[in-house]
């Protein structure tokens, strides 16, 4: 019988509940900061303090690693690929295969979950002193 758990666990799953997380903390922060400074400046802030939350929880508990400064000053290279890599996808689902512009962006997250996924374990891997773990989720 087929288990169609296997592909969410181990890290897969933690990668889905620490994104949950980054967002939920993010706007969270974005809110609270609303009270004192105007929507601009919070939003960045709220934004940056999101990154450095997502590369925390990821090279910490997701992919279980170390913590590094190295690994929080690459992790942002993982966004400016999520960036770029959406952009173009919406440019073409949108403009080329004229699927709606209010769905396409949840598609694109869908998407791009694995990309962000691989990209965000290679920072962590390649910055983090740690052997890579095995993962026993496939």
């Amino acid at each position: 019988m087929i288990d169609w758990r296997a592909p969410l666990r181990g890290d897969k799953l933690r990668f889905l509940i620490a994104g949950a997380s980054t967002t939920a903390f993010s706007y969270l922060l974005y809110l609270a900061l609303l009270r004192w400074w105007p929507p601009t400046p919070a939003y960045v802030a709220a934004y940056i303090a999101g990154i450095i939350w997502a590369y925390s929880i990821n090279s910490l508990w997701v992919f279980r690693g170390r913590w590094t400064w190295r690994g929080l000053a690459t992790y942002p290279l993982v966004y400016v690929a999520q960036a770029l890599l959406s952009v173009g996808m919406f440019w073409v689902l949108v403009d080329h295969w004229r699927l709606s512009a209010v769905w396409t962006p949840l598609l694109i997250v869908v998407l791009m979950l694995p990309m962000s996924y691989w990209l965000g374990r290679w920072v962590v891997y390649t910055t983090s002193l740690r052997q890579r773990p095995r993962d026993h989720s496939a």
